[in-house]
């Protein structure tokens, strides 16, 4: 398997180079020489179009065993730039000067008070380390050194190069043929006044800090790194901003405002005359599914979204950072709409933008208002809602939610029977259910039930009120009905979804409730 990887994908593997120009000749031919020995996890060239198989299972662990070693070890001097890091994330332009920079980093520790609504978050990854964006990139196969003052040592400080977090050893990508190297960042705590650190694979550079932390406010100073952009809202002009990209040599930057960051690579960047406009956008998306969810803004940290070639699953997926798919190569083209505001407002029947308002209402997902089948189905609440309140209607936001599908799924399951399990296996299904209350009894019925469940978990942070399904399914008939003063049991039992006999007994003294024409007639 190894040799037919070696032989069928070397001539691939150099066009590959020079179409990208990230290789010098001296480094294509170098790796061909390489590769024509002997193939290792040190030379092997994974892109987008020599990927490596999922049936090279020894191989494969191999480069994930390497990966690991190389990027947790602490001999700076010997770590050299991996092949496959000219394709992805990128190697810098030819001519990038090396740079020192003090930066200021503020760390602001999370509230004792939204302590009780975060920990409800858990597809958010809430208590993933914060990342405070620098500006600046480590090239692959170079040593940068931070220097950090002696009263913030001891503090859990940390450095970070690279933004793609995903390890495609594990989860769906673990049986995908690989587009690009299965591990590509680098996570290091701050032990001493100034640090040595390098990649094999290099990435944009971000200073960490746990959100549970002390607050502390400092500078630290880092070299040997090349700047890269970096949009702050309010902060950097159109000057600045035209000027960064105009000397930009890196090949990832961010658009940055207090409630989104976007990572995105340069060629996207160069496109955005107006950040401004794109993140006044990004500010209206991310406020407006925060406040369908009623969480407290300011929030304790940015959402960030990172473009990615390759992701542990699925188009995209929730967390910290959320993380999404680009890849020309399997048409899916996320970079091409996250920071185009004409095509970010175009319904594209279940495209980029229902999925980037998808992914973000995972982060907004109370567990505790989850219950067997819904993950799926509760943070399309927020797809629905941007849909409604920012695009003005929900014409073309997918076709999960077009009448027509609508119509045939409804009636295809109540033909065929009601089943808790059919309905748990059939998120569109399940979302008609849900569609049907907030119809009925708006949205903002459905802020007020959130802020209930948020009241909950400030008086009970174990959450034993929610700990089964059985719990969490009586939870939701029981508190809509008591906001909305309809019982809406029937309507859950109705569907096929099990409410226990003390909750229909406690419930009965509220006038009944169910939609016209349903399960529908015509």
């Amino acid at each position: 398997m190894r040799a037919c990887f070696i032989l069928g994908s070397l001539l691939t593997s150099f066009y590959c180079m020079i179409k990208q120009a990230t290789l010098t000749c001296a480094a294509a031919l170098a790796y061909l020489c390489a590769g024509a020995q002997a193939l290792s996890p040190a030379t092997v060239l994974i892109t987008p179009e020599n990927r490596l198989s999922a049936k090279d299972t020894a191989f494969r662990r191999e480069i994930a065993q390497w990966s690991k070693a190389q990027l947790e070890s602490t001999d700076y001097a010997k770590i050299k730039a991996h092949p496959s890091a000219a394709v992805f994330p990128g190697a810098v332009k030819e001519g990038a000067a090396r740079v020192s920079r003090t930066v200021d980093i503020s760390h602001q520790q999370i509230s004792e008070s939204l302590v009780p609504v975060v920990s409800r978050l858990n597809y958010s990854q809430p208590w993933r380390e914060n990342l405070y964006s620098t500006g600046l990139y480590a090239a692959p196969g170079e040593y940068i050194e931070v220097t950090l003052p002696k009263e913030l040592l001891d503090k859990g400080i940390g450095i970070q190069i690279g933004s793609h977090s995903d390890n495609l050893n594990q989860w769906v990508a673990g049986k995908e043929d690989w587009r690009r190297m299965p591990r590509i960042v680098r996570a290091d705590v701050l032990t001493k006044t100034t640090t040595r650190i390098s990649s094999p694979f290099g990435g944009l550079i971000y200073v960490t800090a746990a959100p549970k932390a002390a607050s502390w406010t400092g500078q630290l100073k880092i070299s040997r790194a090349v700047e890269a952009p970096l949009y702050i809202a309010g902060k950097t002009t159109p000057e600045q901003w035209q000027e960064q990209l105009k000397n930009n040599k890196a090949p990832w930057g961010e658009l940055a405002t207090g409630k989104v960051i976007l990572t995105v690579p340069d060629s996207i960047l160069q496109k955005v005359a107006d950040p401004a406009y794109v993140m006044q956008l990004w500010d209206l998306i991310v406020g407006g599914e925060m406040e369908l969810a009623q969480i407290p803004q300011p929030f304790y940290r940015p959402q960030r979204m990172v473009i990615d070639e390759h992701i542990g699953g699925g188009f995209m997926h929730s967390g910290y950072p959320i993380m999404i798919h680009h890849s020309p190569s399997r048409r899916l083209l996320s970079a091409d709409v996250i920071a185009d505001p004409l095509k970010l407002m175009i319904g594209s029947k279940g495209g980029a933008n229902w999925g980037f308002f998808h992914e973000i209402g995972h982060n907004m997902q109370n567990l505790d208002w989850v219950f067997g089948g819904t993950t799926e189905v509760s943070c399309n609440f927020f797809s629905l809602y941007m849909f409604d309140r920012l695009l003005g209607g929900r014409d073309d936001a997918h076709t999960g939610v077009s009448n027509k599908e609508t119509q045939d799924a409804m009636k295809k399951y109540f033909k065929e029977g009601v089943s808790y399990e059919k309905w748990k296996g059939n998120p569109f299904l399940g979302l008609i259910m849900f569609r049907q209350l907030q119809e009925a009894f708006g949205w903002e019925t459905f802020k007020t039930f959130f802020r209930e469940y948020q009241a909950l978990a400030a008086k009970d942070q174990d959450g034993s009120y929610a700990k089964s399904d059985e719990q969490k399914r009586d939870l939701w008939a029981r508190t809509f009905s008591r906001i909305s003063g309809r019982n809406v049991a029937p309507f859950f039992e109705k569907w096929g979804i099990p409410i226990s006999a003390n909750v229909k007994q406690e419930l009965n003294s509220l006038p009944g409730w169910m939609p016209y024409n349903f399960p529908p007639g015509n």
